[in-house]
């Protein structure tokens, strides 16, 4: 949720999930619960305890292959269901390609809309016979605050920044500097970071009205409202195939 409470997450999910049980008529009792990692979405959707989960890309590639889950829905945000990754460097320091991350610093963007960032720059390391981020670069830090991962990049106290295209632009616009300044060293693929999907045993009827309410999401204050907890304009639902180039980046990594 980057920088949103946790219990304001499940507050807002909450309140949304009433709102739509009520305008559609469905007898429910809205639970959210925040789980850690893949095998413990797994554990809560196998027993039936949880019908329907957000998840990141990765997460999804593991629960899949044990539980089945349709339909899936993506985050809009800005037109755009995917997410494009930079690596960012000082145009005046040292770092003119991936392989020179070697012992220098580094600063990574905490968002689940960067929840493939760290296996594709990871991937290109050891495309080049090198070790992972964790092993090959110097000091590693996390900030869920964009500005705190761009700025120590533009003034010069840390090497290299890695963020979303659209985090960039976004800095770029406040401050023109920062497109001088810094430069793109590396792009990944378009990945579509997370997802939203029920299990595919959940009850027809009510899921059928609990999607409806996924599409109408954008219209109502309830909705807009977890929309904001999600960094989201609005769901679309797609096949599973949208998600093809994060499962290819895993399955090469």
């Amino acid at each position: 949720f980057g920088e949103i409470n946790a219990n304001d997450a499940k507050a807002s999910i909450k309140a949304w999930v009433e709102t739509v049980a009520k305008e559609r008529g469905i007898a429910t009792d809205p639970d959210p619960a925040i789980l850690e990692g893949a095998a413990a979405l797994a554990g809560v959707l196998r027993s039936n305890l949880v019908d329907a989960a957000s998840m990141t890309a990765d997460e999804f590639a593991d629960v899949s292959r044990e539980i089945p889950l349709a339909p899936i829905f993506v985050s809009v945000l800005g037109g755009r269901i995917s997410e494009e990754y930079v690596l960012l460097a000082h145009r005046d320091g040292a770092i003119k390609a991936v392989r020179d991350l070697g012992g220098r610093s580094l600063v990574l963007f905490q968002n689940p809309r960067t929840s493939m960032a760290g296996v594709w720059i990871d991937s290109l390391l050891l495309q080049e016979g090198l070790k992972p981020t964790a092993e090959y670069c110097g000091r590693i830090t996390q900030a869920a605050k964009l500005s705190k991962v761009v700025l120590p990049v533009f003034f010069r106290q840390s090497d290299a920044c890695l963020v979303t295209r659209r985090g960039f632009e976004t800095m770029s616009e406040l401050n023109p500097q920062v497109a001088r300044q810094l430069k793109v060293v590396a792009v990944s693929p378009e990945v579509v970071p997370t997802v939203f999907c029920f299990r595919a045993s959940y009850n027809p009827k009510i899921k059928n009205k609990l999607v409806a309410g996924l599409l109408d999401l954008h219209t109502t204050p309830a909705g807009q409202q977890v929309l904001t907890v999600f960094q989201s304009d609005k769901l679309e639902q797609r096949p599973v195939s949208c998600l093809e180039s994060a499962l290819q980046l895993l399955a090469n990594y």
